[in-house]
């Protein structure tokens, strides 16, 4: 049942998909010339445009090198003709242009060959020493360097016009000037005067014969239909518009653009065959269907993908379900600390720990969480952790008391893997601590077991010996510790005419005794039949004062234990002979100290009993 409610929204993806391809096919095939018509047409009119800036800035820039010519001149002045035309001679054309020459403001002129001539009738001259810049409007003819245009300047002073500097291009120049970008091999540029004469055509010129002069006799008709008058092209010229027209030449259709240059009302024209567009239009038409294509085999692929992540989601869910079913019932929690993040993130049953507890903590909240939730004799924790920044190990491994919600402390298993960089580092500590109380007391009890002395509830020989030894591994010399040694006086006495049953007793008896006059810290423990041994530690306490604690406990021992047994029978007077060595003064190993104290036992049972003696 789950597999078809994942199949059926698959089948319904691909159908759809199916259609939208097939109804993007269709539009396309309906729309893609209109579509492509106006794009071209907008792609087009900005490359003219840009191509008609592009020209001007080129013609400025031959305009700029004249100038500059007629600058150098300006510094020597033009008084005198003769100096003038030596200097003129004597220099070179500049680049782009076949021939330069200087007139005085008379209207005298010489060339840089040398030809001297009158100008002061014509046109150019007149308005150039009135202050304007001519450019020739059309092209002239030289017969040594063929058709050319020319550019004529005001040489100045200040304010001051002292004369005229003239100079030719070639028309080919222009060729190269309007020499368009963007379908170079398809396309002709052409520079049109006013009046539709072709000034310049560029070297692609297949669409726009050389026999052809002006632009208005390109076509056989104009528009897509013969529509439009040549007049209201001309119209659209003078208006001083960018447009776009077809037209038909030779039962070829042709797209014109047409674009003003800004200087001499002259435009700049692209002409391109509708045949290129018309290609160009079903290119572009096979790359979109394309695109729309691979489009949609990847939403299709998307969406099969998001079924299967949302089946696999709830795969998920009912998994993480199922753990928190478990982890609830087993007071389970699984861990992952982010060492870079300084994050720490908790699933499981958080809440059977503080009913306020959160699923994420980091930095500093990680240490209080910690140091609230442990139990003192286990902080020591927090530095293992600490430490693994600086060491090598793999994994982790810990019995630890947790505070819970009931304020109680509870055993838990803290296991967890540490994840290290190639470089070693750690970046993650994964794991879980498990709630092991039970298991925890049953270790307890069965050491307990194995360490109690069954009779008199104290730490056995082996025990007593075990825990005194591990303390003074790890003493130092500014410890001070008591080793005492406790025999019972007469407690053979007692078995011989009371009996073992109170002999019992009194091993009892004297063992909870022991216990009221040592503390918890301490150990106290049953060494042989009638000896007992406790181990006083006194860390921090002066010499003095730890010397007059160790004589009170030992002189509080004496006191307690002496005791009458009796029956109905007989009665038995049980005291205490006991011996006292100190560490480090006497020894420190358990066997060293145990020596010393046992001969101040000998001491005390050869002196009378029931007294004590501490090593000096």
């Amino acid at each position: 049942m789950d597999t078809l409610r994942f199949q059926v929204p698959t089948v319904i993806a691909v159908a759809f998909t199916i259609a939208v391809l097939i109804g993007s096919f269709v539009w396309f095939s309906s729309n893609t010339d209109a579509m492509m018509e106006s794009g071209a047409q907008f792609y087009l009119e900005s490359n003219a445009r840009s191509q008609a800036a592009a020209f001007n800035a080129k013609l400025s820039n031959l305009i700029e090198v004249l100038e500059q010519a007629g600058k150098n001149l300006e510094t020597f002045g033009m008084d005198d003709f003769e100096d003038m035309a030596a200097r003129i001679t004597g220099s070179g054309v500049p680049r782009n242009f076949t021939r330069v020459a200087v007139a005085t403001f008379d209207g005298r002129m010489v060339d840089n060959a040398g030809v001297v001539e009158n100008v002061s009738h014509l046109s150019y001259f007149q308005r150039a020493r009135s202050g304007e810049t001519v450019i020739s409007d059309v092209a002239a003819v030289d017969r040594v360097n063929g058709d050319y245009l020319y550019i004529a300047l005001p040489i100045k002073r200040g304010l001051k016009v002292l004369g005229v500097m003239y100079g030719q291009f070639p028309l080919a120049l222009l060729g190269d000037l309007i020499h368009s970008v963007g379908f170079q091999e398809t396309s002709t540029s052409l520079l049109l005067s006013g009046d539709g004469t072709i000034i310049a055509r560029s070297s692609v010129n297949g669409l726009v014969t050389n026999r052809i002069a002006n632009f208005f006799d390109m076509g056989t008709s104009w528009g897509l239909k013969g529509e439009i008058e040549v007049n209201d092209i001309k119209i659209d010229v003078i208006s001083g518009r960018t447009f776009t027209v077809p037209y038909v030449c030779d039962s070829r259709g042709r797209l014109a653009i047409l674009t003003p240059v800004g200087k001499n009302n002259w435009y700049y024209a692209i002409v391109i065959s509708q045949e290129t567009i018309k290609k160009q239009s079903t290119k572009i038409s096979m790359y979109m269907l394309a695109i729309i294509i691979a489009i949609s085999f990847a939403f299709v692929t998307l969406f099969v993908t998001i079924l299967h992540l949302l089946r696999r989601t709830a795969l998920i869910e009912e998994t993480n379900e199922r753990f928190r079913m478990v982890t609830t019932q087993t007071q389970a929690i699984v861990f992952d600390y982010d060492f870079q993040k300084q994050m720490l993130v908790l699933n499981g049953n958080v809440k059977f720990i503080d009913k306020n507890a959160r699923e994420t903590y980091s930095g500093d909240e990680i240490t209080e969480l910690l140091s609230r939730l442990l139990h003192e004799n286990d902080l020591s924790v927090l530095e293992e952790l600490r430490a693994i920044r600086d060491n090598q190990s793999s994994a982790f491994a810990r019995e630890l008391r947790i505070k819970c919600a009931d304020d109680l402390y509870y055993w838990h298993r803290l296991t967890g893997t540490v994840v290290r960089g190639e470089s070693g580092k750690p970046l993650r500590l994964v794991g879980n601590f498990i709630n092991v109380e039970d298991e925890m007391n049953r270790e307890i009890q069965l050491t307990r077991k194995a360490e109690i002395d069954p009779l008199s509830g104290l730490l056995n020989k082996g025990a007593f010996c075990a825990h005194v030894s591990a303390v003074l591994a790890d003493a130092s010399s500014d410890n001070l510790y008591a080793f005492y040694i406790i025999d019972l006086d007469n407690f053979k006495k007692v078995n011989d005419t009371l009996g073992h049953i109170v002999g019992d007793f009194v091993i009892s008896d004297v063992a909870q005794k022991l216990c009221t006059v040592f503390s918890e810290n301490d150990f106290v423990g049953r060494i042989g039949g009638d000896e007992f041994a406790a181990f006083l530690k006194l860390s921090g306490n002066g010499t003095q004062i730890g010397r007059q604690i160790i004589q009170a406990k030992a002189g509080a021992v004496c006191t307690i234990v002496d005791e009458v047994y009796s029956n109905d029978d007989h009665d038995v007077n049980v005291t205490a002979s006991i011996g006292v060595a100190l560490f480090p003064a006497q020894g420190r190993t358990f066997d060293e100290l145990y020596e010393a104290a046992d001969a101040e036992l000998y001491s005390s049972k050869k002196k009378g009993k029931n007294q004590y003696h501490i090593c000096e």
